[in-house]
């Protein structure tokens, strides 16, 4: 678990980079020498550089992962004050200071930096930015999305968090944020791949969904609606006893108003799943 330090906390020796990320070498440039370098923050923090794995020291992760989530970059002072809170300002510049100089290898090939300003190199891929595209293109209801595209969206895996053994005040919104993103997507996910007529993937969708978040109604619903979209009435109608059952279970005693009213013979919350005959 990833817990804030201060700038004499030692984090360890990183890992250099592969040979070709160390800096340019006699008879090339530092153009033509540039490494592919890609950053996962899903699942858990993961850098590799032209395929090989690179382990950071705890600190530049840590800054490594902020730059990450701030896509225009941030002053040195409110990156130090971000990442140390409890240190005073010059403590903080210090231990920014430390943090990027245990960069592995160049950093020139990690972080954009000026005297004022550090941003995340901008050739860097994260996973996080091209599963935010997707998640965004499967929401814009009024974009189509045709075989291939469905594909391309089924092999990415949105059952992942953003860093989730990670605790950190700066963290904890990108998370939210993150969390209800990919819940909404697998979602509609689930209801495009229903009306393209790959009914086995869209339940998988919507389970994937469930499994995130257990008594979120909208992703039982969308289950629900997967189950009738494939012509399985009564595997939906057996999957929404038991949603009642678990909603009675556990919300009743929390929920006096809506849930604990839920009649057994309502078509669901808000109205959207249909009475089977």
């Amino acid at each position: 678990m990833i817990q804030p330090l201060s700038e004499s906390a030692g984090d360890g020796e990183a890992v250099p980079l592969p040979e070709t990320a160390q800096g340019p070498h006699a008879g090339g440039t530092a153009t033509d020498q540039r490494p592919v370098v890609e950053l996962d923050l899903l699942g858990g923090f993961a850098l590799r550089c032209d395929g090989r794995d690179v382990h950071p020291t705890v600190g530049a992760r840590r800054l490594l992962a902020l730059l990450a989530l701030e896509p225009n970059g941030m002053t040195r002072s409110r990156t130090a004050a971000v990442l140390w809170p409890q240190l005073d300002p010059a403590r903080a510049g210090a231990a920014l200071r430390t943090a990027l100089h245990r960069l592995p290898g160049d950093r020139s090939y990690l972080v954009d930096s000026t005297l004022e300003r550090l941003r995340l190199a901008t050739h860097i891929t994260v996973d996080l930015v091209e599963h935010r595209s997707v998640a965004a293109h499967l929401l814009n209801l009024a974009l189509p999305m045709g075989t291939e595209e469905l594909g391309r969206a089924v092999s990415c895996d949105l059952s992942r968090d953003l860093l989730p053994d990670w605790e950190e005040d700066w963290l904890e919104h990108h998370q939210v944020r993150w969390r209800q993103l990919r819940l909404h997507a697998l979602e509609a996910l689930s209801s495009r791949l229903s009306e393209a007529g790959w009914a086995g993937a869209a339940v998988d969708a919507a389970l994937v969904a469930i499994h995130s978040d257990s008594l979120r109604e909208s992703a039982h619903e969308t289950l629900v609606a997967a189950y009738l979209a494939a012509g399985n009435q009564i595997a939906a109608h057996a999957y929404r006893a038991s949603y009642r059952a678990l909603l009675q279970r556990e919300l009743s005693a929390t929920a006096p108003g809506r849930w604990a009213n839920f009649p057994a013979g309502a078509d669901g919350p808000g109205g959207r799943m249909r009475r089977l005959s």
